[in-house]
């Protein structure tokens, strides 16, 4: 009995973890999301991936003396691309979706005046 229980719980936790992994929310059944909302995702996603990558850069130029612009570049890039694909997708969206690409292009912007 104890046994079944251990393995309930845990495949209750391995559940919970592969739906907050690939959907960023904790939920035993994955809600499914708009066409909208997953495009809104995929570009949180990128910009993420981007300040990661000149934050790397940066933490690379500083302790190696490496010359990272390259990389600082294409984070660049990839983050006013993100920008330009917010800007597209907000037209046709609505209400909280719309809430959240404002965010998101605000969390932009202030990243953006930090790597200047």
């Amino acid at each position: 009995m104890k046994g079944l229980l251990a393995f309930v719980a845990i495949a209750v936790v391995a559940l919970l973890a592969y739906n907050y992994v690939h959907t960023g929310r904790l939920a035993l059944i994955p809600s499914s999301l708009s066409r909208d909302e997953q495009a809104l995702q995929r570009i949180e996603e990128r910009f993420d991936t981007a300040r990661r990558q000149f934050e790397a850069a940066g933490r690379a130029a500083g302790l190696a003396g490496a010359d990272t612009t390259a990389d600082a570049d294409a984070a660049r890039r990839d983050i006013d691309k993100a920008d330009a694909d917010i800007a597209d997708l907000r037209a046709h969206l609505g209400g909280a979706l719309q809430a959240k690409a404002d965010q998101l292009r605000s969390e932009i912007e202030a990243f953006r005046d930090e790597m200047r």
